[in-house]
């Protein structure tokens, strides 16, 4: 298996355990806060274990969203070491529109047009930028990539001499 099949197996995987750690946790908090009746404020926070407490008994959705978010981030962290931050990140947008959907067709919440305008340019622009995702192998002449190690770090001396490191 190719590597960059490899990464983007392994991004799809960091996103979807987002995606399903965040709609969890609002399934969960549905539950918690008579579907939104009773939001939680600011005074719900001071009594924190009360409140994971009523987690547990009332919305334990949200508990294995965090579970699901938490495990997410672990794959995120290998994505992290395999794939430039500046490629990976905005893969992340792709959990924006499977949220939105998810929202719109199963929490039934409204969605204006403009938003869905919106999410079509999240979509063509995660579509170019995943053309970075392509292999930086060896023979791959179009692409640039820095080598390793390259950063320069530049010190100012008293006088304005600069010493390079």
């Amino acid at each position: 298996m190719s590597k960059t099949v490899v990464n983007v197996v392994l991004l799809v995987i960091s996103i979807g355990l987002a995606v399903a750690g965040q709609l969890a946790m609002k399934a969960g908090m549905e539950n918690v806060t008579d579907k939104g009746e009773n939001p939680l404020q600011v005074e719900d926070l001071k009594h924190p274990f009360s409140l994971i407490g009523r987690m547990f008994r009332e919305g334990p959705w949200a508990i294995g969203g965090i579970i699901l978010y938490a495990i997410s981030a672990l794959f995120w962290l290998i994505v992290l070491s395999r794939v430039p931050l500046s490629v990976a990140y905005p893969m992340v947008a792709v959990g924006y529109v499977v949220v939105v959907l998810y929202s719109y067709f199963v929490f039934d919440e409204p969605v204006k047009w403009i938003a869905w305008v919106g999410l079509a340019f999240i979509v063509l622009g995660v579509a170019i930028t995943a053309q970075g995702l392509k292999s930086n192998d060896k023979d791959d002449s179009e692409g640039y990539r820095r080598p390793p190690n390259q950063a320069v770090s530049r010190i100012q001396a008293p006088g304005g001499a600069t010493d390079e490191r």
